[in-house]
């Protein structure tokens, strides 16, 4: 049974992708606002592409890229020893990821259509972190900064609403969840989708 897996899915896929010859597709663009809870300052941004292909009236098959970017900072002032310190401790991330992946139209009424997709793929981390050591002497306490830098698996989900304009355009909001490695963010985006046939 193991040995037939591969091959059906191989051939699922191909079937799928020349009936998906004949539907339509989506380039979408979209931005907005992610939060990032584990650091700092929570405010940042995220920008983002996908390809929709419909494989049928209802679903459709999507690829998409994500980056998340936070730069934020937090002021710490304190006295130790008689001493005033005053420090701005810098927290930035990049965050990156592709996906592939499924979703379908739960509404298509008229011009309007409700809609819900996940992918799963690969996510990339690139983040940089203040924090407060001790000098080598211990005189005194001084910034140092840390980065670290990853490729891990990342899923993401997203549900939508898109207006159709005319036939080649559609604008739209949603909210999409994204898990890269052991970290969540969560963003809400408009977006910019052009039909093609």
């Amino acid at each position: 049974m193991k040995r037939l897996i591969l091959p059906i899915l191989f051939l699922f896929v191909c079937s799928c992708l020349s009936y998906a010859q004949k539907g339509s597709s989506q380039f979408g663009l979209s931005a907005g606002y992610e939060h990032f809870p584990e650091l700092h300052e929570g405010k940042g941004y995220n920008i983002g592409i996908e390809f929709k292909q419909y494989i049928h009236n209802r679903f459709f098959v999507v690829a998409n890229f994500h980056t998340g970017i936070n730069d934020g900072s937090k002021h710490v002032n304190y006295t130790t020893q008689n001493t005033p310190y005053n420090f701005d401790l810098n927290n930035s991330v990049r965050d990156y990821m592709i996906g592939f992946g499924l979703g379908a139209d739960l509404l298509q009424k008229g011009r309007h259509n409700i809609y819900i997709q996940g992918t799963a793929g690969l996510g990339s981390s690139e983040r940089t972190k203040d924090g407060i050591v001790t000098s080598p002497g211990g005189n005194y306490d001084m910034v140092k900064t840390f980065e670290e830098k990853s490729i891990r698996f990342a899923i993401s989900a997203t549900a939508g609403y898109d207006y159709r304009v005319n036939n080649w355009l559609k604008i739209g909001i949603n909210y999409t969840g994204y898990q890269i490695g052991y970290e969540y963010n969560n963003s809400f985006n408009a977006k910019l989708s052009f039909i093609f046939r």
